[in-house]
């Protein structure tokens, strides 16, 4: 019995050739040879950058290790909770393979090969395992052997966090990987799965713990706790694959639904709740057999035959015929069976919710106070514009900015006035109306506090580069942030140096501003100075992508340790 030798890192994995029985496999058992597949991953510990994980896997042999009528199919693949991304195989042949045009590896000589990998990151993948299937073929024959660990460190990603701003949520300029638990403005979606067992409804402890629901729960968590949220409604979708055990179970969907939907309710602290209670609060959507979801997987899957199957399948005569060539599929596709079939069992869930659009309370807007001197004449209400704006402004200082909208349109009637404007912006502004706001700051805009106002709605807006201009006369934070978010690198850098900062956030930014521009020294101080202030921001560091250049810099390194 001849024995294939595949080793990583420290790690060595025995893989035999089974061989025993007619001639041909005893040949085949002759020629076959020890081969030492000595692997690495580089770099070993993986990274996500900009949402791309890149890495190089390098095999070396010795001279006469590799046998020269041998193919090595090597398949690394990356299991990260119930989830698997495969990549493109790596395939090596010998010197003496007909009909195949891979890598050749030599006989007599010491050989090393390397392959470079590329995938999207994807949630969950932090903690995933890098793994491959490996594959003997030579001639007809071919052998699948066990499956060997590449990698146990997950993925280290690098992004740009997401930094709020007198009370606005960012994602800054540059950004390609945006950050998750970002909600939209008005509406958001909180969803997860769980798998089902082949021809159960039951819900195993290892679903209910998964990385996907735990992250859903606490997802849930927070929008429960935002009094702003409203939750609409629930849609939970069922799917049952199409083979036969599925199929013989007629109530198999229901169940799986009756199921799902207890589990998703208690585990999201939705029992009990106005919403659960409201019949129509969840909507169900069932398949019993997923025959699209069957050919979609299929036609992503790296079966040699998938094409071969799905035109079968789609061409069968009738719903008996189809079953049976599945079934069929089924017996000798191990792929099929193991990996593709069980995606198919599962439910799915998305909560969704909607958060008013409004203005941050924090926001600074600033608006003009006319001061009425003690020489001035009796004024009334209905005939002074400075008297009505006054009015406003006490109403807009108490929140009432219903009230100080109305007075202020009594006082536009009487003047057009600048002070007016501005403060007839804030108040649309304070109720949530952009278009509005921006509109009587654009009449104000000859004083200084509308074109700033002007400069935060832009800002809001993530017009960046047409917010600076009004920005710039009130040098502050925001205008320091716009020209950050517009990729102004080095007027930003001038910016924070100038203007008075007292939160960690601020010198955070001044940070990325100076990494970006590559200057050492004020990133370094920067970069410390936020640190201290707030230690927080040291986890931020060590994975925020306007960082990665500095990965391995001694400075740098110091800080996020």
């Amino acid at each position: 019995m001849k024995r294939t030798i595949f080793m990583t890192g420290l790690t060595l994995v025995a893989l035999s050739f089974f061989l025993s029985g007619c001639n041909s496999m005893k040949k085949l058992q002759k020629e076959a040879i020890e081969a030492a597949v000595v692997g690495y991953v580089n770099p070993e510990q993986l990274e996500a950058v900009n949402g791309v994980v890149n890495f190089s896997y390098t095999i070396n042999f010795a001279p006469k290790q590799f046998d020269k009528k041998m193919i090595l199919k090597i398949t690394p693949k990356l299991q990260y909770g119930n989830a698997m991304q495969k990549l493109t195989p790596m395939f090596l042949q010998g010197e003496n393979v007909k009909n195949a045009n891979y890598p050749k590896v030599s006989y007599d000589k010491a050989s090393s090969f390397t392959q470079k990998f590329s995938f999207n990151y994807k949630p969950g993948m932090e903690t995933g395992v890098l793994w491959a299937d490996i594959e003997v073929i030579q001639g007809s024959k071919s052998l699948l052997l066990s499956p060997v660990v590449l990698n146990k460190n997950g993925i280290r990603v690098w992004q740009q966090p997401a930094f709020s701003l007198n009370g606005v949520n960012y994602v800054p300029a540059l950004t390609e990987t945006f950050v998750g638990d970002v909600p939209a403005a008005e509406v958001g979606v909180v969803s997860g799965y769980v798998m089902f067992p082949l021809g159960k409804s039951t819900i195993s402890e290892a679903q209910q713990h998964s990385a996907v629901m735990t992250q859903a729960a606490k997802a849930m968590e927070k929008v429960l706790a935002d009094k702003n949220a409203k939750i609409t409604n629930m849609f939970i979708y069922i799917s049952n694959s199409p083979e036969g055990t599925e199929r013989l179970n007629k109530n198999l969907a229901t169940n799986r639904f009756r199921s799902a939907k207890k589990y998703f309710e208690k585990d999201l602290n939705l029992l009990n709740t106005p919403m659960s209670r409201n019949p129509r609060f969840v909507v169900q959507q069932t398949v019993s057999e997923n025959w699209p979801g069957l050919y979609m997987l299929l036609e992503a899957s790296n079966i040699s035959n998938k094409d071969q199957i799905i035109r079968e399948l789609k061409n069968a005569p009738n719903a008996t015929r189809r079953n049976a060539i599945l079934d069929g599929y089924v017996a000798k596709t191990p792929e099929l069976k193991e990996v593709i079939l069980p995606i198919l069992r599962r439910a799915d869930f998305f909560v969704f919710y909607t958060i008013p659009t409004t203005v941050q309370e924090d926001v600074q807007l600033t608006y003009f106070v006319p001061q009425l001197t003690e020489k001035a004449p009796a004024v009334t209400a209905q005939t002074n514009w400075q008297l009505l704006n006054d009015l406003a402004v006490m109403a807009i200082e108490n929140k009432e900015y219903a009230k100080a909208q109305r007075l202020l349109e009594s006082a536009i009637a009487l003047k057009q006035d600048a002070t007016i404007n501005n403060n007839l912006g804030v108040t649309y502004a304070r109720q949530g109306s952009k278009a509005q706001a921006a509109k009587y700051f654009d009449k104000a805009k000859l004083r200084k506090e509308a074109r700033y106002n002007m400069g935060l709605i832009l800002m809001e807006q993530g017009d960046y580069s047409k917010a600076i201009p009004y920005l710039k006369d009130q040098p502050n934070i925001n205008l320091a942030y716009a020209q950050l978010m517009n990729n102004d690198n080095r007027a930003a850098l001038d910016t924070f140096k100038k203007i008075k900062m007292n939160k960690a956030i601020d010198y955070y930014m001044m940070a990325v501003a100076a990494a970006r521009l590559k200057d050492d020294d004020d990133m370094s101080v920067a970069l410390q100075k936020a640190v201290q202030m707030d230690p927080q921001m040291k986890k931020w560091a060590a994975t925020d992508i306007s960082f990665y250049p500095y990965k391995g810099n001694p400075l740098y390194m110091q800080i996020v340790k």
